[in-house]
Parts: structure tokens; C-alpha cells; sequence
């Protein structure tokens, strides 16, 4: 190119008179010193899918980690997949953000080496991160058993005498986000049918609130059942405060009762010593009497 330039021998040329354009020159040698590759460049005509004829899915998981992440440190990707922020979109001058052209880059070589049903768990995921996250807690070999204790879990749940409704209600909500985060699904509904169940016949109000409106979420049914730990804790300080009142009058009444005079009221009793009392009289009255006469 240099040669173009200045002609088959540029010693002999004298640049004060020759016509050559400096700034072409100048363009054309750094282009001779740059790399032949910018350092932002992709890999985008990589065909990733001839490297994995078999789509990966809960079958072939850990062979098909195992290849992706010598793909992905071939390439000098290996980091886009363990970065957990969201990268950057546009540059200053208003040009795609490499780091970004790169995730998204990683997430379709993950989607196009993945079967129907795996492309469809990565439907939410919007950067490389997310969708190796979500393959590992569904896909691990350990993830379908953490799945299955969820779900266990869930379906067992019992509120005891000691736990309040606001601890109960939370406990269940952090095993609903675990089961989502390992990938599995729950509706709503589901949940708290769950939930319900846990928190006994004292509530069986609430439930018929719920039979009547079967479209409330979470949320709504959370308000719902703290309302009714309020209202059944008044309904409990009322029947307290009443068998107290009811306890007190009782002990009064008892003690006023103990300070009263007791008079017997037996009349067989009293008849006896009238009776018993006349008799005795008499006879001494008579006895007296016979011995007056005997005297004079």
C-alpha cells in the first residue's frame, strides 16, 4: 500500500513536490500497525450448533455444560455467564455497548444449542447470567430433589399455637420464591390452598371469603389473614375480660355469703327440746307436789 503511494522506489521521490495526500498516507500506515481485529470484535458468524448435533436438555445437562464452557473460554467469554449485573446498553456516542453485544451474544449460543422445552424455561431470562442460573438450579441433578422437598414442604405446612400468622405467612412465601427460583412453578392459587390448610379450623371464616372471591393473589390473601389474627385476638381479650368479670362477682359473693350470721332452722330440733323441756318440767312439778303432801 506504502508503495502505491509513493511509486516502485519512494527514496527518489522528493515529498516538498510530489502530490501525495499526507492524511491518506498517515490513515493508511496505522491501519498497518492496528490489529486485524478490533478488540470488541465477536465471534457472530461462529456457527455454535454444529458443535452440539444433540439439543441439551435434562438428559445430556452436565456433558453439554462441560463443552459450552470450553466454547465460551475459546472466545474469551467464559466471565459473560458469572457477571450477575445487567450490562450496559449504549455508549457514549450512542453505539451498542460491547459487554452487551457480548451477553447477548453467550444467551443465543445457549438458546440455539437448547431443546423446545428448555427454550421455553428461558423465556424470562434477558441476559446470559439469568439463563445459566436458571439451567443450573433446574437441570442440576440436585434440583429436581430440592424441587421435590419444596413442593413437600409446602404442602405440609402447619401453623403451630406459638408461630403468628405474620411468621407463618412469610415462611410459606420464602418456600413459593425457592420453588421459583429452582426453576419449578406455582400459581397462586395453588399456594394458598396450601397455606390455608396450615392454619386450621380457627380460620375457617377466612376460607369462606376465599370460596367467595377465588381470584385474590398472594398479596390480597396475606391482608386477609392478618385481619382475622386481629380480629379473633379481640374476640379472645372479650371472652377473657368476661370470664374474669364473671370470676370476681362469683368470689365476692362467696365471701359476703361466709360473713353472714348462720341461724339453724331445724324445727324437729327445737319441737324436741320444747316437748322434752315440758315433760321434765312437770314431773318435777308433780314430784314436788307429793312431797308436800307426804310432809304434812
Amino acid at each position: 500500500m506504502v508503495s502505491e503511494l509513493f511509486g516502485a522506489n519512494p527514496q527518489n521521490i522528493d515529498p516538498t513536490q510530489s502530490n501525495i495526500d499526507m492524511s491518506k498516507l498517515i490513515s493508511e500506515m496505522s491501519k498497518l500497525s492496528s490489529p486485524p481485529f478490533s478488540s470488541h470484535s465477536l465471534p457472530t458468524s461462529f456457527n455454535i450448533s454444529s458443535l452440539f448435533p444433540v439439543p441439551m436438555d435434562h438428559t445430556n445437562y452436565l456433558s453439554w455444560k462441560s463443552q459450552f464452557e470450553d466454547v465460551l473460554e475459546m472466545h474469551g467469554l467464559a466471565t459473560v455467564v458469572k457477571n450477575s449485573t445487567n450490562p450496559p446498553k449504549v455508549q457514549e456516542d450512542g453505539s451498542v455497548h460491547p459487554e452487551l453485544a457480548k451477553d447477548k451474544l453467550v444467551l443465543s449460543w445457549i438458546k440455539a444449542t437448547s431443546s423446545s422445552s428448555i427454550k421455553t424455561l428461558l423465556i424470562p431470562c434477558t441476559t446470559a447470567h439469568q439463563a445459566w442460573t436458571m439451567l443450573a438450579k433446574r437441570l442440576s441433578p440436585l434440583a429436581s430433589t430440592r424441587v421435590r422437598i419444596l413442593r413437600d414442604q409446602i404442602r405440609t405446612l402447619r401453623k403451630d399455637s406459638n408461630t403468628t400468622v405474620t411468621d407463618y405467612l412469610n415462611y410459606a412465601k420464602s418456600l413459593f420464591d425457592s420453588l421459583t427460583q429452582a426453576g419449578a412453578t406455582m400459581n397462586d392459587d395453588e399456594l394458598i390452598s396450601y397455606v390455608l390448610d396450615g392454619l386450621g379450623l380457627e380460620y375457617k371464616e377466612l376460607a369462606t371469603t376465599l370460596h367467595l372471591h377465588p381470584d385474590i393473589d398472594f398479596d390480597r390473601f396475606y391482608d386477609l389473614a392478618l385481619r382475622e389474627e386481629h380480629l379473633q385476638k379481640q374476640m379472645s381479650l372479650t371472652v377473657a375480660s368476661g370470664m374474669a368479670m364473671a370470676t370476681d362477682r362469683a368470689s365476692k359473693e362467696r365471701t359476703l355469703n361466709s360473713n353472714m350470721p348462720r341461724h339453724n332452722h331445724n324445727p324437729h330440733h327445737r319441737s324436741g327440746r320444747g316437748r322434752g323441756r315440758g315433760r321434765h318440767w312437770n314431773q318435777g312439778r308433780r314430784s314436788r307436789r307429793t312431797e308436800h303432801w307426804e310432809l304434812t
